[in-house]
C-alpha cells in the first residue's frame, strides 16, 4: 500500500523477526541494531536527546551516543512507566549494574521512530519522546498501522498526519474507538487536535462519565492542575472549552458541565483548583497560614499564597477572588517569598 503522505518505512518488525523482540536487551548473539547508530543522522539525533534530558556535558553525551551500539549486555526491559533515563545514564555506564541496556533500548527505539516517521529533519522526535514516554516501549507495527489508520480516516482533509502526531504524540498510543456514522472526518480532525482520537456522541459521554467520577473524588471539575490527573480526560476538558469560546458546544452539553462546576475558563479552573485546595488546608488545619513551617504546608500552595497577596497589592486581583479569600479568612499581610 502506498501511503499518500509522508514516506513512513516500515520497520523490521512488520517483515521480519522484530529487533527489539519484547524490547528486551538481548545477549551478543543477538544483533539489536538494524542500523548503527554511529550513522552521522542518527549520532547526531541521540545527541540532542541526551542534551534535552539535562546531559550538558560534550563528552558525556559522547559515550551515550557510542552505548547506543553496545550489545554486550544482558537483558533488560522497561514497561514505559517511570522517567526516561537522564544525566544518570552517563555515570554508571561502567558500573556493575551498568545503564548501558537502558541507554541502547531507549536509542533503538528513538532511531527507529525518526525513520518510522520519514526522517524528515523537520520532526521533532526528541520532543515527541521527552513529552511522551511511553513511546519507549510501544510497539513499532502498532504505531505504523495507527498512522496508516490515521491518513485513512483524514481522507479528503488538508492534513499532514506526522506533524498532527509531532504536536501530539499521544495519538500513537489511543485505540481506535468505534465508528460513529455522524462523526465527519473533519471532526476527527479537529479532535486530533486536543490529542483525542475522536469525540464523538459515545465518546463524549464516556468522558463526561469519567469526569463525573473525578468530581466525586476531588469536589470539583477543575481537572488538568492536579499532578495525577488524567492526561486524555484534561485535554477533553481543553477541547470542551475551546469549543465553547468558539460558539461549537450545543446548549446541552454546556448545561451537563455547568452542573459540575466546570469552568469554560482554564485560568479560572486552575485558579479555583487552588483555592479549593487552600480550603481544604483551612478545614485540616483551622488556618490560611500556609508558610514553609506550617504544618502540612505545599509549596506550591505557598507560591500561589504568595501571587495573590503580590496580585492583591498590585490591585489586579479580581474583586471576587478577593472575597473568596476574605471568605476563608486569608492572610494578606504573610510574608512571600516570591517578593
Amino acid at each position: 500500500m502506498t501511503l499518500a503522505f509522508r514516506t513512513l518505512r516500515t520497520p523490521p518488525t512488520l517483515a521480519n523477526p522484530p529487533c527489539f523482540g519484547a524490547f528486551r536487551q538481548r545477549r551478543a548473539s543477538s544483533r539489536l541494531l538494524c542500523r548503527s547508530v554511529t550513522d552521522q543522522a542518527n549520532a547526531e539525533l541521540l545527541d540532542r536527546f541526551w542534551q534535552a534530558r539535562g546531559v550538558y556535558d560534550t563528552e558525556q553525551r559522547r559515550r551515550l551516543v557510542e552505548a547506543a551500539d553496545d550489545t554486550s549486555v544482558g537483558e533488560w526491559q522497561w514497561d514505559g512507566s517511570g522517567p526516561l533515563p537522564g544525566a544518570g545514564a552517563a555515570w554508571f555506564l561502567d558500573e556493575d549494574e551498568s545503564t548501558a541496556p537502558q541507554v541502547a533500548l531507549v536509542s533503538q527505539q528513538l532511531t527507529q521512530l525518526q525513520r518510522l516517521l520519514g526522517g524528515q529533519a523537520d520532526i521533532d522526535v526528541v520532543n515527541m519522546l521527552v513529552r511522551e514516554p511511553r513511546l519507549i516501549s510501544a510497539d513499532l507495527g502498532r504505531i505504523t498501522r495507527r498512522l496508516v489508520d490515521m491518513k485513512m480516516a483524514s481522507l479528503g482533509q488538508s492534513v499532514d498526519v506526522v506533524k498532527v502526531v509531532e504536536a501530539q504524540p499521544s495519538l500513537l498510543l489511543q485505540a481506535e474507538p468505534e465508528r460513529d456514522d455522524q462523526e465527519t472526518a473533519a471532526d476527527r480532525v479537529e479532535a486530533w487536535k486536543y490529542g483525542l482520537v475522536s469525540d464523538n456522541a459515545s465518546q463524549w459521554q464516556q468522558r463526561y462519565t469519567d469526569l463525573v467520577a473525578y468530581h466525586h473524588q476531588h469536589g470539583d471539575a477543575h481537572v488538568g492542575y492536579r499532578d495525577d490527573d488524567d492526561a486524555e480526560l484534561a485535554r477533553w476538558a481543553n477541547k470542551q472549552r475551546a469549543a465553547y469560546k468558539e460558539g461549537s458546544l450545543s446548549m446541552e452539553r454546556q448545561e451537563q458541565l455547568a452542573r459540575l462546576d466546570f469552568q469554560f475558563d482554564s485560568e479560572a479552573a486552575e485558579w479555583w483548583r487552588w483555592f479549593k485546595q487552600l480550603q481544604s488546608f483551612r478545614q485540616q488545619h483551622g488556618h490560611c497560614d500556609v508558610t514553609p513551617l506550617a504544618a502540612g504546608a505545599d509549596f506550591l500552595l505557598l507560591n500561589w499564597c504568595s501571587v495573590q497577596r503580590i496580585a492583591n497589592r498590585s490591585r489586579v486581583l479580581r474583586e471576587e477572588r478577593v472575597a473568596m479569600l476574605d471568605s476563608i479568612d486569608f492572610d494578606w499581610t504573610g510574608a512571600d517569598a516570591l517578593s
